[in-house]
């Protein structure tokens, strides 16, 4: 199978995940939820904000470095699988000698049996990093994402026994555990994973110097992510938090939902064709464009129509939203196309430079936070991360884009259609709250259809060939692909 029909196979199924992953969520998620109540998800997210970290330093950036290496042989295979296990081993028992002082943290006694139990996940997951990682690399992600729907209606399925059976936070316990165990056999079955009884320093010194450069943005990451919540928490307070929280998670539908797909499948496929940056080029460019013709209207409209959103759906407690979700939504569309700048520093060996360029960003952008709050408390806060998340990413991107032969004008020059027809949505939804006095429900359909009708309108003209093509790969059996 050519590396085309491998990538479009691929980004095929990650979105048929999508979908049915949202399903099993929804169905599963929610009625588990409303048996169990707020409290036992409180008392499992007090442990998973913490084994999350910690999960980091356990791949410590091996999983990305295997699916890079071009030269990757099974010395380096086993050796990088026993120095997982060896971190997994190493950080459960920090958990499980220092499950006292998280109880103790949160004044919880209960927590220190839970987080004894919750983290062995962390073994769990170390043995399934190397195998997860060989499959990744060959682009095959068609059984691996089947086991994954079995592995996760199983676990879900003995849950809600546990929980019919008042079996109260341990559902949710075993819920992990047992997902974990499931896609650890499945994962293994597929990759035919045989590790060796071998290790050597020496051989993967190479994959220690990348993987270090991944650990490092990813450490990154995971810390800004939760520090705004910690900010806003502790000096602005609980209902400005619950306000963030629920918007920001708008926000991140496309980069979760849309760019994951694309990230996935792109990261591997880039790292065979490293050598040949002009042919990155061209898949990059197409990437993007997808991503941005789901991302972009959807973001938008959201912005279009956030008050009658937040009126009709959340009330008038939450009429404070309004702003937040119109600014994290510009900000949530421009994030979902700079997602795969991780894809070309990681596929090209950069990733020390994406450690780099990241750092510098959060050095700017973190300030601009606490200026933010200090001037206009929440909105400042959201202000401060629109403009300087915006324009902060610019030089990030022209970077990136340098690897590729590419300059920040292309990208903008691939993108104007799609960039074109989204600002319309927010021009007619001006137009129709300036010239139309109508009840919400109303305004909220009328904004949305209109909307939508204009964004086709401008797009289908200049993208018909484009859109054909996505339409045609979406409907196609993976044997008829290469048509493509």
């Amino acid at each position: 199978m050519s590396l085309k029909v491998k990538v479009k196979s691929g980004l095929k199924w990650n979105l048929i995940n999508q979908v049915v992953s949202q399903i099993i969520f929804v169905w599963f998620g929610i009625y588990l939820a409303r048996l169990l109540g707020p409290e036992a998800y409180g008392l499992v997210g007090m442990i998973t904000v913490f084994s999350g970290f910690a999960n980091l330093f356990v791949d410590f950036g091996f999983s990305s470095a295997i699916v890079y290496d071009p030269k990757l042989t099974n010395n380096k295979i086993s050796s990088v699988f026993w120095l997982n296990l060896f971190f997994g081993i190493v950080i459960y028992l920090i958990f499980y000698f220092g499950s006292p002082l998280l109880a103790d943290f949160y004044g919880l006694e209960e927590l220190k049996v839970l987080t004894r139990v919750v983290t062995i996940s962390l073994i769990i997951n170390s043995l399934t990093g190397v195998p997860n990682s060989l499959i990744s690399k060959s682009i095959s992600f068609k059984e691996k994402i089947k086991g994954g729907w079995i592995s996760t209606v199983i676990s879900y399925s003995v849950a809600f026994y546990l929980a019919f059976n008042g079996y109260g936070v341990w559902s949710l316990v075993f819920q992990i555990l047992l997902f974990s165990f499931f896609n650890l056999l499945f994962v293994w079955k597929i990759a035919d994973f045989k590790p060796g009884f071998y290790f050597s320093y020496a051989d993967i010194r190479s994959l220690i110097s990348y993987g270090s450069g991944i650990a490092g943005t990813n450490l990154l990451g995971y810390l800004t992510r939760n520090l705004d919540n910690l900010l806003i928490g502790k000096f602005l307070g609980g209902s400005s938090l619950g306000i963030y929280s629920r918007s920001y998670g708008l926000m991140m539908l496309p980069i979760k939902n849309i760019s994951g797909i694309f990230t996935k499948v792109l990261f591997p496929a880039f790292s065979k064709i490293q050598n040949q940056p002009d042919v990155i080029a061209v898949y990059y460019l197409k990437a993007t464009k997808i991503i941005a013709l789901f991302s972009f209207p959807i973001m938008f409209c959201f912005f279009a129509i956030s008050k009658e959103f937040v009126l009709l759906f959340l009330g008038k407690d939450w009429v404070e939203a309004i702003f937040i979700i119109q600014m994290l939504s510009i900000l949530g569309a421009v994030q979902s196309i700079l997602t795969l700048n991780g894809v070309i520093y990681n596929s090209l060996g950069k990733a020390t430079t994406a450690f780099k360029v990241t750092l510098g960003l959060n050095l700017v952008l973190i300030p601009s936070w606490i200026i933010g709050m200090e001037l206009g408390g929440l909105n400042g806060l959201v202000l401060a991360y629109l403009l300087v998340g915006t324009l902060g990413s610019i030089p990030i991107l022209a970077i990136a884009l340098r690897y590729i032969h590419l300059s920040v004008l292309d990208q903008l020059k691939n993108l104007f259609i799609i960039i074109l027809g989204s600002v319309s949505i927010i021009i007619c939804s001006l137009l129709i709250d300036l010239f139309f006095t109508i009840s919400l429900i109303y305004s909220f359909g009328f904004k949305v259809i209109i909307g939508v009708v204009i964004f086709l309108l401008i797009v289908i003209p200049f993208e018909k060939r484009f859109l054909f093509e996505i339409y045609k790969i979406i409907l196609s059996k993976d044997k008829d692909l290469h048509k493509f």
